[in-house]
């Protein structure tokens, strides 16, 4: 290798550590790039581009490693292939990169000057299963110290299966903080490179539907609204609309509890309004990378015991995304990671969504977070800052009652679980129960 490149590489000791996780496209890459040099790119092309925009950010010219092994974790790769067939395809996606040209604009004199560069200048795949590839001195314009981008999770990127689907997640990320982002017919169609041959009814059956379920983990609300023109012989389409509720400026990207994430996808999932149950049964589906028809199955058998659905778990009558395991070990969580999933929680308790398990799954986390919130709290008391329940972020939650009704020096007191348990069973429905009049047993719904 020659002495003159300025290699960028993980070291030995820091083999163990992960690559980035979190992609910050260029805008102007994306808006006027990304649609154009995309086209006839396949869903392992989407993965491999992102993890290299990751990994090449603020990193100028230099040679990046990136090691195959660490690529495949990424990507959430599940076919059954050899190293060399991965290596073989990954090269043949690289090729492919490298052709990717950006055009310029420069200021000589009285003179514009149009340059055309090649955003990448060298790449190749080592016999070590190393990929490496070098982003070019002209280009690193659009990925170093950059102005004006949009950010999202990688992890989140390569979860998703289709061509359609990635894209679309990139653009609307772009408008994460407004909530709503509109194409035209002709826009759409560009950005994310829909066959001429494809009618609006085939948009529907094969992007739309689809792609509403794939994305709805990630967009809370998400929702697809069709836009027409009227005109004398009718209707006529003339784009789509994309709506879901805004995220705030500082809100995370990755660094939750995974159980945590989870939990909030598919909570994202299940109080969609704009999904039918049906819809909801195969976006669990697709998020989990399951056959579609799974988990509808598994919840006709396990209905009405739990709404955290996870067939895939070790032991098939483990409740979801926190198992029986799992609960037992929450000692080792954070206060602010229990307060996540107990407002999770809470709030499908009081629409009056839980089931049976995830009842009792309710009462041992409230009771996890009370314990260590009291220990912390009896700690500090006479300390300079002695610690105060978050009362913002748990406001009017079981928790906080509580924290409200025991002293310090008795939170172990065996009357607690009874009083969490009888809270628990006391807000059942309660955003609901006055409007609800079916009864008890029935409302145990999915949708």
């Amino acid at each position: 290798m020659s002495e003159e490149l300025n290699l960028i590489e993980i070291s030995d000791e820091d083999q163990n550590k992960k690559l980035s996780t979190i992609v910050k496209m260029d805008n102007d890459l994306l808006v006027k790039g990304f649609p154009n040099f995309s086209k006839k790119w396949t869903p392992f092309d989407i993965d491999w581009w992102n993890i290299i925009d990751s990994q090449v950010l603020d990193q100028k010219d230099n040679l990046i490693k990136i090691p195959i092994s660490k690529v495949k974790e990424l990507m959430y790769f599940r076919k059954h292939i050899t190293n060399d067939e991965f290596i073989k395809k990954s090269n043949d996606t690289l090729k492919k990169f490298m052709t990717i040209q950006a055009s310029l604009e420069q200021e000589d004199g009285d003179k514009k000057i149009y340059m055309n560069v090649n955003i990448f200048s060298q790449s190749y795949i080592d016999t070590d299963y190393n990929a490496w590839i070098r982003v070019s001195p002209q280009a690193t314009k659009y990925f170093n110290n950059l102005s004006q981008w949009t950010r999202f999770a990688l992890e989140q990127a390569t979860r998703l299966h289709t061509s359609y689907s990635k894209k679309l997640f990139m653009y609307l990320k772009q408008w994460r903080t407004v909530g709503k982002k509109t194409f035209t017919l002709e826009e759409f169609r560009n950005a994310l490179d829909v066959p001429k041959s494809y009618r609006p009814g085939s948009i529907d059956q094969k992007i739309l539907n689809p792609t509403a379920e794939y994305l709805a983990p990630y967009f809370m609300n998400f929702r697809i609204t069709k836009n027409y023109s009227k005109g004398i012989r009718g209707r006529k389409l003339i784009g789509y609309t994309f709506t879901f509720r805004p995220e705030s400026k500082t809100q995370k990207d990755v660094g939750y509890n995974k159980r945590i994430e989870e939990t909030t996808h598919l909570y994202s999932i299940m109080t969609n309004t704009f999904l039918n149950a049906e819809q909801k049964f195969r976006a669990i589906d697709r998020y989990r990378g399951l056959k579609l028809g799974t988990i509808k199955k598994y919840y006709e058998s396990a209905h009405p015991q739990t709404i955290f659905l996870d067939p895939e778990s070790d032991c098939r009558r483990k409740r979801g995304i926190i198992h029986r395991s799992d609960l037992y070990g929450l000692s080792s969580y954070k206060i602010a990671d229990l307060e996540a999933i107990i407002i999770t929680y809470e709030d499908l308790l009081k629409n009056g969504k839980l089931k049976e398990w995830d009842l009792q799954d309710l009462a041992i986390i409230e009771r996890a977070c009370f314990d260590k919130q009291i220990k912390l709290a009896a700690k500090t008391e006479y300390s300079d800052k002695p610690y105060i329940p978050h009362r913002k972020i748990l406001i009017n939650s079981l928790v906080i009652q509580l924290i409200d009704n025991h002293r310090l020096d008795d939170y172990k007191s065996e009357s607690v679980d009874l009083e969490i348990n009888r809270l628990v069973r006391e807000n059942f429905g309660k955003y609901k129960r006055e409007e609800d009049k079916r009864p008890y047993e029935l409302k145990f719904d999915f949708d």
